[in-house]
């Protein structure tokens, strides 16, 4: 492969970040499954990759509406998956409006889900960090092997209450103890969202995160065929 110079840290947008790692990481992928595609803001750029968008509550068409934790694919049926999953929790109405949550956290009454598939219960509040885990994050590692060369994950570190909430050691522990080893590579992107200088903020007790976290899982027989490329 030809020297990309590309770097830790990306001054650019999903698109951008995501095009990155599959030049790296997945450069002879064709298939992809998007488990949380919303309106396919990650695809926006000159690429031939087939994507499957599936999303419980899409702002626009996507492939499949489901939920990512019931995925009803088969072992193997993609090259790489990609999970960029509700990173936040019990946190005020305000936060959530400022972010943008409203997929993640309406509530399946209030989103109308049920209707579409006869459920009232796929969209509920995670009410902390350890709800996000065992109830989001490790129903996606228990259905990584549905992509045979690997997984990209993105979230962001948070505070909540008075302390940081490390969303990326959350991450790395719960693949180590689901038996998928530490991550191959991680992307940081900084974002320059209005929210950072937001006047509402009327104290700071802690820095700003403004950066999110792309980490890239490899399964064994991905890193050993990209190995001797």
């Amino acid at each position: 492969m030809a020297y990309l110079g590309l770097e830790t840290i990306r001054r650019g947008n999903s698109a951008a970040c995501i095009k990155d790692i599959f030049a790296i990481h997945f450069p002879q992928a064709h298939t992809v499954l998007d488990c949380t595609y919303g309106a396919g803001r990650f695809w926006k750029w000159d690429h031939t990759l087939t994507v499957t968008g599936v999303d419980i509550d899409p702002p626009g068409p996507v492939s499949l509406v489901a939920d990512y934790r019931q995925l009803p694919f088969s072992h193997g049926q993609f090259d790489v998956m990609v999970f960029d999953p509700p990173f936040l929790f019990g946190q005020s109405k305000g936060l959530r409006r400022v972010i943008g949550t409203r997929r993640f956290f309406a509530g399946a009454e209030a989103a109308g889900i049920e209707d579409r598939i006869n459920s009232k219960i796929h969209i509920q509040l995670p009410k902390n960090p350890v709800d996000l885990i065992e109830n989001h994050y490790r129903r996606i590692f228990e259905q990584v092997g549905i992509a045979k060369h690997g997984l990209i994950c993105k979230g962001q570190n948070l505070i909540v209450g008075a302390k940081p909430d490390f969303w990326l050691v959350n991450m790395i522990n719960l693949a180590r103890e689901m038996g998928l080893g530490d991550p191959a590579d991680y992307l940081i992107q900084m974002s320059s969202a209005s929210r950072m200088v937001d006047p509402r903020w009327q104290h700071q007790h802690h820095f700003r995160r403004r950066d999110a976290w792309y980490v890239v899982w490899k399964h064994a027989s991905s890193n050993h065929r990209h190995d001797r490329q």
